[in-house]
């Protein structure tokens, strides 16, 4: 089912191994994960759209494969990873589709290249919502000692129990939700954790406190949105709302899916992407 990942290949960015799939032919169509996650996280669009067009997604440094660097995990530190990468690829404009922190770097891409965006999706995306107070104070003031074992629980234990899927981000438990679970509870054994949570923690704090909906007007791109139904930590409505604030955007709502609603309902989230870019492709 991962096949894709033994293929998976490596490229030195600024002092850092970074971990990237490059799969299939035709337009190019690029993955962005969220905090946390990995590749993995798009394992069924990987293969289902690997078969019509040239696939590429990457581990953004410091998760999954990618080598940890001694960045800040900025937005721009982000972005400039996978500008970058395209690049390196020789992909001169792709349909970009980015997941919670992954959506903002799309977005930020999408402002400062926007010659190497063709297309935007925005999945459940951060950006353009204000996150409770009390939780950036916590990412901001809490010393390390308590904030980095609450954390590691929060993300690679909390996810077994079925009564907190809500709270992990998902809600359908499938071979793709169980393979982000296994992902996360390994994480206990990286002999390197106390730098992955440093990595963790900055790029937190990035996507709760950067925002880009003053800006969301600007893009003049086609935009499409999908979001859970059932999204606990970016809620609906702030979909709902990004789609009035963009021009010519279309947003789909997945019944009884959660914060990664690729893997939640997968088939009907390819559905909905391989429509806008058969609209897309046909009328450009």
């Amino acid at each position: 089912m991962f096949q894709y990942l033994e293929r998976a290949k490596y490229l030195e960015l600024d002092g850092g191994r970074v971990c990237y799939v490059d799969e299939g032919s035709g337009p190019s169509l690029l993955f962005v994960h969220g905090i946390g996650a990995s590749v993995t996280n798009w394992a069924p669009n990987i293969e289902y759209f690997r078969h019509s067009h040239r696939v590429i997604a990457l581990d953004l440094p410091g998760f999954g494969r990618s080598d940890f660097r001694d960045n800040d995990c900025s937005l721009e530190t982000f972005t400039g990873v996978v500008a970058d990468l395209l690049e390196h690829l020789g992909v001169r404009n792709a349909t970009v589709a980015g997941n919670s922190l992954g959506g903002l770097i799309a977005l930020h891409l999408t402002l400062e290249h926007p010659q190497l965006v063709e297309n935007l999706v925005l999945v459940d995306s951060a950006g353009a919502h204000g996150f409770p107070r009390p939780l950036k104070a916590a990412l901001q003031r809490l010393p390390e000692a308590w904030l980095k074992p609450g954390l590691l629980f929060f993300i690679s234990k909390l996810p077994e129990y079925r009564w907190a899927h809500r709270l992990a981000g998902y809600e359908v438990e499938n071979v793709y939700t169980r393979a982000m679970v296994q992902e996360a509870s390994a994480l206990r054994e990286r002999p390197d954790i106390d730098a992955y949570m440093d990595t963790y923690i900055k790029a937190a704090r990035t996507a709760l406190c950067t925002r880009l909906d003053s800006r969301l007007r600007e893009i003049r791109k086609p935009v499409l949105l999908v979001w859970g139904e059932r999204d606990f930590g970016v809620p609906l409505k702030v979909g709902q709302r990004m789609n009035r604030l963009l021009s010519g955007s279309f947003l789909v709502a997945l019944s009884g899916a959660g914060h990664v609603s690729m893997l939640d309902r997968p088939d009907e989230f390819n559905s909905a992407l391989r429509r806008f870019l058969t609209g897309c492709e046909a009328t450009g």
